[in-house]
C-alpha cells in the first residue's frame, strides 16, 4: 500500500526491494555469467548522494534455498555531491557516472574477481557546465556505444563530448540561446541528438566544426502544434536510425534520422511525462516508463521494409504510486527505480 493507504498496482510476480534514497538510474552490469546478478544505482535528493553496486543474492536466513527469491546485498558505494543525472559503462569494467553539478567520475569495478566486484574512483571531472563564469546545471549524459567518448549536457546549453580514456574535452558544441538541455543520445560513433526544453530536437555531426546542428526537428503536438519538452531519447538496437523520443506530454515520436523533417506520434500509451525507453535484449519489444509510475511494453512488428517498424501497445508491466525514474533490461529480467525509494524486478519470460 502506498502513503496514502491504497493498493499498489504491483503483480504478485514482480520483486521489490526498499532502499533508502530516491533513485535516479538504474543499469546492469553489462556482460555477466548465469551466477552474477549485478546492477548499479544512483540518487538523488539526498545531501550526499551515491553510486551504489549490488548483487542480487540469497538471503542469509534462508538457508540458500534456491526457491527463496535473491535479494539485493549492496558490495560498493561511491558518495558524489549533487544529484546523479547519469551514467553508462564506456567497457566491461568501467562505469561512468555524471552529477547535476557537472562532475564527472570514471568508477572501475574491478571485475578480475567474479561475484565480488568493488569501485576504484580513477579520476574526476569538475564543472562541465558554466555560464557567466558561474557553475551550471549538468542536465544528461550518455555514453557511446562505440568508443569510450561521452556526451554531457547542460541548463548553459552546451554539449561537451569527452574521452573516458584520457578524461578530458575534446569538444564543446554551443547554441545560441543557451536553450537548456534535457535528454541526449550518441546515436552513432560521431551523430548526438540532444532534445532541448524549448522542444527542439537538435541532430550533430560532431566531425564537423562549429555550433550549427546537421538538422532539426520541432517536438510539437499534431493537434495544437504546442511544442513539449523531450524527456529521454534511446534507438532501436537493430535498426540505430531509428530514434525514439519520450515527450512530457506522454507521447512518443518515432523519428527516423535518415528523414530528418519526417517525424510523427506513432502511439501515446502514457498520460505522464515520459522518463525512459529500453529495449529487451533479444527479442523486438520495447519498454517505457513514465513520472506517474506506469511501465508499458511494446509490440515491435516489422514491415516489409527491412528497417521500417510498426510499433503496438501490448501491455502494462506495472504501476507505482510515485514516478519511474529508470529502466534498464538485460536478457532475463527487467529492473526499474524511482522516487517511491524502492527497486522493481520483473522476470520477462
Amino acid at each position: 500500500m502506498d502513503a496514502a493507504g491504497n493498493d499498489l498496482d504491483i503483480p504478485n510476480d514482480i520483486q521489490s526491494f526498499l532502499l533508502s534514497s530516491k533513485m535516479s538510474c538504474v543499469r546492469w552490469v553489462p556482460n555477466q555469467t548465469e551466477d552474477e546478478h549485478f546492477f548499479v544505482t544512483g540518487s538523488w535528493g539526498d545531501k550526499v548522494n551515491a553510486v551504489n553496486l549490488w548483487n542480487l543474492v540469497h538471503d542469509e536466513l534462508a538457508d540458500a534455498d534456491s526457491t527463496v527469491p535473491l535479494v539485493p546485498k549492496s558490495t560498493a558505494k561511491f558518495c558524489v555531491t549533487g544529484d546523479v543525472v547519469g551514467f553508462g559503462f564506456i567497457d566491461d569494467k568501467n562505469l561512468v557516472s555524471v552529477t547535476s553539478e557537472g562532475t564527472l567520475s570514471v568508477l572501475d569495478l574491478n571485475r578480475e574477481s567474479a561475484l565480488s566486484y568493488d569501485f576504484t574512483h580513477k579520476f574526476n571531472m569538475h564543472d562541465l557546465h558554466t555560464f557567466d563564469g558561474r557553475q551550471s546545471v549538468c542536465s544528461a549524459m550518455s555514453v557511446s556505444a562505440f568508443d569510450q567518448y561521452i556526451v554531457t549536457g547542460g541548463e548553459d546549453g552546451n554539449l561537451n563530448i569527452i574521452s573516458g580514456n584520457a578524461g578530458k574535452v575534446i569538444s564543446t558544441i554551443q547554441h545560441p540561446d543557451n536553450s537548456s538541455i534535457r535528454c541526449v543520445s550518441f546515436i552513432y560513433p560521431s551523430v548526438v541528438v540532444a532534445g532541448r526544453h524549448c522542444g527542439l530536437l537538435n541532430c550533430y555531426d560532431t566531425r564537423e566544426s562549429g555550433n550549427k546542428p546537421a538538422f532539426s526537428l520541432e517536438t510539437c503536438h499534431e493537434e495544437d502544434h504546442e511544442m513539449t519538452v523531450p524527456m529521454c531519447i534511446n534507438y532501436l538496437p537493430k535498426h540505430k536510425s531509428l530514434i525514439l523520443v519520450g515527450l512530457e506530454n506522454g507521447s512518443i515520436i518515432n523519428w527516423d534520422i535518415r528523414k530528418p523533417y519526417d517525424a510523427s506520434y506513432e502511439f501515446g500509451g502514457h498520460s505522464d511525462p515520459v522518463t525512459d525507453i529500453q529495449f529487451a535484449k533479444e527479442q523486438d519489444i520495447m519498454f517505457s516508463a513514465d513520472a506517474g509510475g506506469l511501465v508499458t511494453e511494446w509490440t515491435l512488428s516489422n514491415l516489409s521494409s527491412f528497417v521500417d517498424y510498426s510499433i503496438e501497445r501490448r501491455q502494462p508491466r506495472m504501476k507505482d504510486f510515485k514516478p519511474i525514474n529508470s529502466i534498464d533490461v538485460n536478457v532475463r529480467q527487467m529492473i526499474c527505480c524511482g522516487d517511491a525509494e524502492m527497486i522493481f524486478i520483473l522476470d520477462l519470460w
